[in-house]
């Protein structure tokens, strides 16, 4: 049966030293588990510093290409690229900076459409707004003459209007079509009482 308070791990039978024999012998192997664990931490060492070479040619390049690391020092010495290599890599940046470049004028030209297009959108509506008033008050005339075309309506068909087909009612009475529900369906109603 497991030992412990709560039954966890390190509850099983232990077996204390009793004798100085039993002693001697736990401390022996205590020896050789440590003598084996410095011969696999110095493997290892020699592994990370001798037989990794390629390795540490890889992680010089990584270094010089992040910066050096440690507050600017690379840690191997810096690899110098070949004439060729130094070539090629500056054909790619220039593609690069052609690219980048090209990017940009494309993004500042859609801007700049998009700008324009908003102007033009202002300027209709503002000229939008200034035929309005003017049809307005041409329509406000004309109507009167025409009001025995205009049918009327009851009160209960316009409580059941949606606020669009109230505007479109009022627009054709020449009224403000400015309002919420309540406004609209009160001045329509006002206008058809007093007819």
């Amino acid at each position: 049966m497991a030992r412990g308070k709560f039954n966890k791990r390190g509850g099983g039978r232990r077996v204390d030293a009793q004798s100085a024999q039993e002693i001697e012998q736990r401390n022996q192997r205590l020896a050789e588990f440590e003598e084996e664990r410095a011969k696999r931490r110095a493997e290892a060492e020699e592994e990370e510093q001798g037989g990794g070479e390629e390795e540490t040619e890889d992680a010089n390049e990584e270094d010089i290409g992040k910066g050096g690391g440690d507050g600017g020092k690379p840690k191997a010495p810096v690899v110098v690229t070949t004439e060729e290599d130094h070539k090629r890599n500056m054909k790619k940046l220039e593609a690069v900076r052609k690219r980048r470049a090209v990017a940009e004028q494309k993004r500042k030209e859609a801007e700049a459409a998009e700008k324009a297009l908003e102007e033009e959108q202002k300027a209709a509506a503002a000229a939008a707004i200034a035929d309005d008033s003017d049809d307005d008050g041409g329509k406000k005339k004309k109507k009167k003459s025409k009001e025995v075309e205009i049918p009327k309506l009851s009160k209960i068909e316009i409580k059941k209007m949606k606020p669009a087909q109230m505007k479109e009612e009022l627009k054709l009475r020449g009224l403000d079509i400015q309002g919420n529900a309540k406004v609209l369906t009160k001045r329509l109603v006002d206008y058809e009482e007093a007819r």
